[in-house]
This record gives C-alpha cells, structure tokens and sequence, in this order.
C-alpha cells in the first residue's frame, strides 16, 4: 500500500499577484503605504525673507527719524523716502514671494499635497488625466483639480512620482521622455502607513453598483480604482492590470 501524502492547501488570499509579488486585487484593509517629502529649502524662499527683514529694518528706521529724534533736530528729511521703500519693498515680498512650501506625499493612494496636519488634498491614480513637465515643475492633472510640484524644492518627489506613473499607469506619462527626471532615490521621504480609504456610498467602476458595506470593496493594486467584489473584472478598466 502506498505510503498516505499530505495534501497542501493552498490559501486563499484577497487577489491576484503579478510579478515580484505586486498584489494586484486588494481588499480594503490590506496595508498600504506611502513617502513623505519635507520640501528643500530654496533662493527664492532666502529671498523673501530677506526682502521681508530688509522692509522691517526700513520701516523702524523712518519710524525712528520721523518721531523719535530729539526734539532740536526734528524729523530726518530721509524719513519719508525710508518709508516708501519698506513699503515697496515690503509689498513686492508678499506679492511675488515664495513662502509657502508643502510637503508633498506619494504612495498607494497616488499624490497628496500637504496643506496642513490633518488636510491632505489628494489625486489618485486612477483620477489622473495627465502628467505635465516643464523647466521648473511637473504638474499632475486630475478632474477639476492640479497639483503642481516645484523642481527646486521637491525633484526627489518629482522623480517619484514620474516613476510611479510609469510603472501604474503608463499611458498618462507617454508625452515625457525617458531620463527627463533622475531616477527616484528609495532612501528619499519617509514612509508612512495609509490608513484604509474610506469608500462606503461609493459605486463600482465596472458595473455601477453601489458599496453598502466597506467589506464588498476591493481595490486595483496597481491605480487604485474601486470595484464591488461581486463585479470585479478579469482586467482594471483604468490601468488594464490583471485581476483574476
């Protein structure tokens, strides 16, 4: 009599894999993660700063001539023209001034702009229309929305995001050419975990059918778009990954 086998089960996951392991149907829960890029320091924020200091250096100076001499010298005649000048150059600085520099987060959950702790303006993906790279910045476009990523302050980011683009949804970067941006750096941002996306009331995009529950939802690995469990198709509709 033959020996009894073990029989090994497979184990059911929560989707299809692709190459080197790429999870490429998930479920609402699986983890996901994103970087972080803090934005370098550049001339132009030096600039207004200094700009900035310089007014308010001009300003006290006149306030000084004007009303705090002695009374037997009376007002500096240069008092006025220091006044023009901290107000010229106090408005050119906050009119044309670089101050606001965002953090910039890239991930699974596709481009998110930093505007504060907790307020994260984000493009997925899947809501991607176009990937715009002039001289100084590269622009990613979504329906009705823009994030712009300055090179000067953020080209690691930049370069992240090109390469994500590439690799999720290749169609939308076809006008840039190759080596336009240096390859993304895997030692640059800090990574982060994603919490899971919020997509109760939310409709597939195969068959239009509404998520009730969080637990019928599951995501294309590669862009991120939505899909009801019971109207997965073989291919995403956005990226054309395999998903079963």
């Amino acid at each position: 009599m033959a020996a009894d086998r073990t029989v090994k089960r497979k184990r059911k996951g929560s989707g299809s894999t692709g190459q080197g392991g790429e999870l490429l149907l998930r479920q609402r829960t699986d983890p996901r993660s994103e970087r972080r890029f803090e934005p370098k320091a550049s001339l132009s924020l030096g600039l207004t700063l200094l700009g900035m200091s310089v007014a308010a250096l001009l300003a006290g100076a006149a306030v000084y001539g004007q009303w705090f001499r002695a009374e037997e010298a009376g007002p500096h005649p240069v008092a006025p023209y220091l006044f023009v000048g901290a107000v010229l150059l106090g408005g050119a600085a906050g009119l044309f001034g670089q101050w606001s520099l965002k953090p910039i987060r890239v991930g699974d959950a596709g481009v998110g702009l930093e505007n504060g702790p907790t307020e994260i303006e984000r493009i997925g993906w899947h809501e991607v229309t176009g990937l715009l790279l002039s001289d100084d910045t590269l622009t990613v476009q979504g329906s009705g929305t823009a994030i712009a990523i300055p090179l000067r302050t953020h080209l690691p980011a930049a370069s992240r995001v090109l390469a994500e683009v590439r690799r999720r949804i290749p169609a939308r970067a076809t006008d840039i050419k190759e080596g336009a941006l240096p390859p993304p750096d895997d030692a640059a941002g800090e990574q982060r975990p994603l919490e899971p996306p919020q997509v109760a009331g939310l409709r597939c995009k195969a068959t239009d059918k509404l998520i009730a529950f969080e637990a019928d939802a599951r995501l294309c690995g590669r862009c991120g778009e939505l899909y009801h469990k019971d109207g997965v198709p073989p291919r995403c509709t956005t990226c054309s990954a395999p998903l079963s």
